[in-house]
């Protein structure tokens, strides 16, 4: 995971806000995540990321941040994929999986909402890994 940091650093070199699932090993991924920014953001821990909350409730706390802020969200599978899915197409129904450690960057053009975003790049841990 450290060397796809790397790789999410030179891909992204300003992370604003870090939010990581309360569970221990999310924790463990955004703590290795923030060491490898020079000035690493606090990490938030968002119930909202546990496995099987509405995805409402992201979205809710996504809305609250700024517009111009770049946030990294870590959580766990298939939960992240069928959320990345619905802010794309709106449609809660998962066309994107990740394995451990892959990333992906969404943009939205004005206030975050389901069908309104758009994917930039998706790419496997190895894949991250390449890049830093």
């Amino acid at each position: 995971m450290r060397l796809a940091g790397r790789g999410l650093r030179t891909l992204l070199p300003d992370l604003d806000v870090l939010a990581t699932s309360p569970l221990v090993r999310a924790c463990q991924t955004a703590e290795i995540v923030a060491r490898v920014y020079d000035h690493a953001p606090g990490i938030t821990r968002l119930p909202a990321l546990k496995p099987g909350q509405p995805l409402r409730a992201v979205l809710a706390w996504l809305r609250e941040q700024p517009p111009e802020a770049t946030v990294a969200l870590v959580g766990h599978e298939p939960d992240l994929g069928r959320l990345i899915s619905w802010l794309l197409s709106g449609r809660q129904t998962s066309f994107v999986q990740f394995k451990k450690g892959g990333a992906a960057l969404l943009e939205f053009s004005h206030v975050p909402r389901a069908g309104n975003g758009t994917l930039v790049w998706l790419l496997s841990a190895t894949q991250l890994a390449e890049f830093g």
